[in-house]
């Protein structure tokens, strides 16, 4: 995109970046060359063999691959970020971008959670969907655990239609969640129409994640078709022994939708454990039955694949497995996970719980890492033992790119940065291109990994040396830099039908 004179006046009147000596990835999924980038202000204003300026900041890349800032694509960054502006543990990953209102759950309006991020100024650009549970809440209240009316449809369409109108991304639904569990379909087709006319998209944490994750998909599916806008799925998986080996069938699945007029994507994290509470291991709300948590914990493999992240109301039993606190307490799983949900749902509350669970195979995962309908993401939140919220980007880069071949690091780093940019129609990001924004990630190809482990799960990813958002570094040499130069990113064309 040129810059106009005005532009190139005032620019004129900043400092200068030169980055000299990379290799450029440039998000486009074409093949890196060697280059030198100059930033100059929020922007990049030149992409090739140049020489530094009198006075200018130069910074070697010499061994380094220099790329577009990475978008996280489903983002929790929103329960903490204000708390910690500065976002360490996204910037080492190389994020510079983070997609949040997600689950069904957002700001409210939208408006205002905007005006606060722009006022208090943190690390990291934020992009934001309007979550369905949320306006369900608000429109419901308390008695929200039935079918919503039609006058209330109307309510929160016209909610939905708000956030979207300013900016918002499209409507996000959480549907193994309370409220949004307690929706039918033709209630979230009529606030996919709001969305969709209003030039957003749909993005879903499906009713199911396990057995019966074809149907949740077919669901997905009949709310873009009969709401008229494209859709994502949120962190795909296939949750369960039962079902594992459908990756294939699933991306069918989507390749069949779009030839029908429905443009569906998805985005995923790196690890074959999810992270969530321990009452979506069973599919119905009746905890008492044992049958239930029975089946529902040999489909995970186990009480062993199954660790309490987080309890507060008994700390010994937090970084243990349900098999392990059974063993130790002498009672049997069921009872123990029964107990969890018993301990957690009293009045006064007594303390969250949070599970980690590993439930996926390493196949069905490469499957959807590899496909050029999925980008990824951190689905990361603080405070859990899940280590995808300080660890997704490096792992893919380090483990899927450069241990296992699964991906080119040109095809990683187009799924991180090119292709989610225009998936979500943020304008003039994405890309190492004059006139775009200066959202740039130095990493060296050859040492970019994740340490973070469920024992660890903040502990700092390596590899990625230097971060600049809109021009600014906050990560330099290895060193948070303190500074908040984020912005709010809002939607800046139409996500219909069809995504291209």
């Amino acid at each position: 995109m040129a810059l106009t004179l005005i532009s190139l006046f005032a620019l004129s009147l900043q400092s200068s970046t030169l980055i000299v000596g990379g290799q450029v990835i440039d998000g486009t999924g074409a093949r890196g060359f060697q280059a030198d980038v100059r930033i100059q202000g929020d922007q990049i204003v030149a992409v090739g063999h140049l020489k530094p300026r009198r006075g200018e900041t130069v910074i070697s890349a010499k061994g380094m691959v220099v790329a577009p800032g990475f978008i996280d694509a489903h983002s929790h960054v929103d329960g903490w970020l204000l708390k910690d502006p500065v976002a360490e543990s996204q910037i080492r990953q190389g994020i510079t971008t983070s997609v949040i209102g997600q689950d069904g759950g957002s700001g409210f309006p939208l408006k205002e959670q905007f005006a606060k991020y722009n006022s208090h100024h943190v690390a990291l650009n934020i992009a934001s969907f309007s979550g369905h549970g949320t306006i369900r809440g608000k429109v419901m209240g308390g008695d929200n655990k039935r079918a919503a009316t039609a006058q209330e449809i109307k309510e929160m369409c016209s909610l939905v239609a708000a956030d979207v109108d300013n900016g918002a991304l499209g409507l996000s639904s959480g549907l193994e969640y309370e409220p949004g569990r307690f929706s039918n379909t033709s209630e979230l087709v009529a606030l996919g129409k709001a969305a969709g006319t209003h030039g957003g998209m749909y993005i879903s944490h499906m009713r199911n994640e396990d057995n019966d994750v074809l149907k949740a998909i077919d669901e997905l599916f009949t709310i873009a078709r009969e709401g008229h806008l494209s859709a994502q799925v949120s962190h795909i998986k296939i949750g369960s022994a039962r079902v594992w080996g459908k990756a294939h069938e699933i991306l069918e699945k989507m390749k069949a939708a779009e030839k029908q007029g429905v443009y569906v994507t998805a985005d995923v994290y790196p690890y074959t454990y999810w992270q969530s509470t321990i009452r979506v291991l069973i599919e119905t709300q009746d905890y008492s039955d044992r049958k239930l948590w029975e089946q529902g914990l040999k489909d995970v493999g186990g009480p062993d694949h199954v660790l309490l992240g987080e309890y507060g109301p008994d700390p010994t039993w937090k970084g243990k497995t349900i098999g392990e606190i059974s063993r130790m307490s002498g009672k049997d799983a069921v009872t123990v996970c029964q107990e969890v949900v018993a301990a957690t749902s009293v009045s006064p509350y007594k303390g969250k719980e949070e599970v980690v669970v590993s439930a996926m195979s390493d196949a069905d995962l490469e499957t959807f890492i590899a496909s050029p309908r999925v980008m990824f993401c951190t689905d990361g939140q603080r405070g859990g033992a899940h280590p995808r919220y300080a660890g997704s980007f490096p792992r893919i880069l380090g483990l899927y790119v450069r241990q296992k071949h699964l991906l080119s690091l040109e095809q990683a780093i187009h799924k991180m940065t090119g292709f989610p940019a225009h998936r979500f129609g943020f304008a003039q990001r994405g890309e190492i291109r004059p006139g775009f924004k200066a959202d740039i990630v130095l990493l060296d190809p050859n040492t970019v990994i994740d340490k973070a482990t469920t024992k660890a799960p903040e502990a700092p990813s390596i590899g990625i040396s230097s971060v600049f958002v809109n021009g600014t570094p906050v990560l330099l040499n290895n060193k948070a830099t303190g500074k908040t130069p984020g912005q709010v990113i809002r939607r800046t064309k139409r996500l219909g039908m069809v995504g291209k």
